[in-house]
């Protein structure tokens, strides 16, 4: 459940700071920042997805 507030707080931060810098007329580091945000929820993603396949291995490991 806490995987949900992080991911929340990721795209909550990222919009906040591409929000700011577009006011600011620095729209290509907007999107270097939205992109961040991405990566950095997929990466956590990712490593959730590790973690799923590696319990599922070992519960059909004889």
């Amino acid at each position: 459940m806490e995987i949900i507030f992080k991911l929340a707080g990721i795209g909550l931060i990222t919009s906040i700071v591409n929000q700011i810098l577009k006011h600011c007329g620095k729209e290509e580091i907007a999107s270097i920042t939205t992109l961040a945000g991405l990566i950095i929820s997929l990466l956590m993603i990712i490593n959730l997805v590790e973690e799923l396949f590696t319990t599922v291995k070992a519960l059909f490991a004889i």
